[in-house]
């Protein structure tokens, strides 16, 4: 007949096992604190594609946009109506899709935002703003797609406007 009872452990097994216990139990926690951080950073991931996903599309839009405007400046009376009209639906499509227009005319040159392609002397403007836009500039959500190309007011020495 074989004996079930427990088996007695001493002090110094009790201690090796809690202490294995514990690094054991901080191992877990370590490879918890892992995965979550893999898991944040493979979200952080999906949500970028997601949101630039459209990219490519855009940026080959944009000259059709381009034509439209320009189609839509040379156009007079009832015939720029529907040309207006496929502009703005295409326009607001884009804008659903993330893509802005880069505000330009008017406003202090940002070379961050805007490519000055052209500097002009005017008395009665303030020195560094735009004057003109040639092309607009888009970007997708942060992202710069394409900047604008301006004709910047250049006083000269004037900084004063």
């Amino acid at each position: 007949m074989t004996d079930k009872s427990p088996t007695v452990q001493t002090p110094d097994e009790a201690e090796g096992l809690r202490s294995e216990n514990e690094q054991l139990l901080t191992k877990l926690k370590y490879l918890q604190a892992e995965f979550e951080n893999y898991r944040k950073r493979a979200d952080r991931d999906a949500e970028i594609v997601v949101r630039f996903a459209h990219e490519a599309l855009l940026a080959r839009l944009q000259p059709v946009l381009a034509e439209m405007d320009a189609a839509v400046d040379a156009l007079q009376g009832e015939a720029s109506k529907g040309i207006r009209m496929v502009r703005d639906n295409l326009t607001k499509a884009l804008r659903e899709a993330g893509l802005q227009e880069i505000p330009s005319l008017g406003l202090q040159f940002d070379p961050y935002l805007m490519d000055a392609i052209q500097q002009v002397t005017e008395k009665d403007s303030k020195d560094g703003f735009v004057k003109e836009v040639l092309r607009k500039g888009y970007r997708l959500h942060d992202r710069i797609l394409r900047p604008a190309q301006v004709i910047v007011v250049r006083n000269q020495g004037d900084t004063n406007g």
